[in-house]
Formats: C-alpha cells, sequence, structure tokens
C-alpha cells in the first residue's frame, strides 16, 4: 500500500546519490509537481506556515505530494484496525458467535472459521504499522530559516503534525539494502526520511542541505 502512494511520484531516482556529486545531479522536474510554486503561491505558503505554527522567518522550501492520501490511507487503516479488534476482543470475552453474525451479514464467504477474525486483526495490524512507520518517514514539508531547517511530519494521531528540528549540513544518505526505498532515503540529523528531490523549491535548495552550517 505504501509502496503504491510512491510508484507514480518516483521516477528519477534509478541511481544512488553520491552527497560529493550533488551539485552536478541533473534533477528533473515538471510544471505539475512545480505548481505550488506559480503565481499566487505567497498566500498559500503563507497559510502553511501558519498552520504549522512557525515564525514568519521560516520559508518554505520543499512541499511532498499526496499530503491527503497518506493521512486518509493512515486514518481509515486505523478506523479499520480498531473495529476488527474491537470485535475479536468481544468474541474472546464472551460466548458470541461470530460465525453466526457473519452468515446473518452475508460475510461468512469471508471467514469459514470463528478463529478466521484473529488472524484478520493481526493482518491487519501489521498493514497499520507499515503505514505508520511509512508516515513517520515522510516529511511533508521542509522550512528553513538562514541555517536553521525544520521538517513536518504526519502526526500519528488522527489529526495534526510533528516537528523535527535539524541544520544545515545534517544530511546523509540512510543505506540499507533491505530498504525499498533506499535510493531516496536520508537522514536529518538522526531521523530517516524520503526525499523527492523534484518537490524541493528549486534543485539549489536540496544542494544546500548538504552543505556546512557557518558558524
Amino acid at each position: 500500500m505504501c509502496a503504491a502512494l510512491l510508484r507514480n511520484s518516483i521516477k528519477c531516482f534509478n541511481l544512488r546519490i553520491n552527497t560529493r556529486a550533488v551539485p552536478r545531479l541533473n534533477i528533473c522536474t515538471s510544471a505539475a509537481r512545480c505548481k505550488w510554486r506559480s503565481i499566487g503561491s505567497a498566500d498559500v505558503e503563507r497559510n502553511l506556515l501558519r498552520g504549522d505554527n512557525l515564525p514568519d522567518n521560516y520559508q518554505l522550501i520543499y512541499r511532498a505530494p499526496m499530503e491527503e492520501y497518506v493521512a486518509w490511507t493512515k486514518n481509515v487503516s486505523t478506523a479499520t484496525v480498531t473495529l476488527i479488534s474491537l470485535v475479536a476482543a468481544y468474541q474472546l470475552a464472551t460466548t458470541m458467535s461470530f460465525m453466526n453474525i457473519a452468515k446473518k451479514i452475508d460475510i461468512a464467504v469471508l471467514v469459514s472459521n470463528e478463529s478466521d477474525i484473529y488472524f484478520f486483526a493481526a493482518g491487519f495490524v501489521l498493514i497499520n504499522l507499515a503505514i505508520r512507520a511509512f508516515v513517520a518517514k515522510y516529511p511533508l514539508r521542509i522550512y528553513k530559516s538562514a541555517d536553521k531547517y525544520v521538517a513536518v511530519y504526519g502526526s500519528q494521531l488522527p489529526l495534526g503534525t510533528t516537528k523535527h528540528y535539524f541544520e544545515r549540513g545534517q544530511i546523509s544518505e540512510y543505506k540499507n539494502v533491505l530498504n525499498p526505498w533506499r535510493h531516496i532515503m536520508f537522514k536529518l540529523d538522526n531521523r530517516s526520511s524520503m526525499l523527492m528531490i523534484d518537490y524541493f523549491k528549486t534543485p539549489a535548495e536540496f544542494h544546500q542541505l548538504f552543505k556546512e552550517s557557518q558558524d
């Protein structure tokens, strides 16, 4: 499910990024992906800045796609896990026969045994954990103020966001051969994050992340 969210967004990262060669990268961009930079985007940026409760001296430099889809997937998955877990817990704590209920509402085709509800619950819990791990590594926006940066992530709660502060130069590749998104994974200070270079305001903003902070 998480892979499907990224499938249509990642087109230009089939090679690993060498941070020493970052200034020479040929970064692809498109009008559709950069429409948030168009005329009138100043109002959008101000609204985002206000919504993220950041001072006016911060400037938006990165905005990831599919924010609403990520939030919707997380919340629907959580609601499904909660519902199935409550049914499984109620069946375990009482003498209720889940199969009788399933037959009455014509969903018996989905389960052939009462214990199937526990497998459903366990499976959805694992899916929900995977989605939440994705949310924790998927910065929605990045702002900067001089050499200071702040990345905004979706909250693990149904609504809201969380913030991660770091400084220029505190970025490195996140190397893990088992990670299917390793070509877009970076560590922002001590937090691993997915960065899609196309969605930076300008290519130079991405390059500047790797420069050492000026004291």
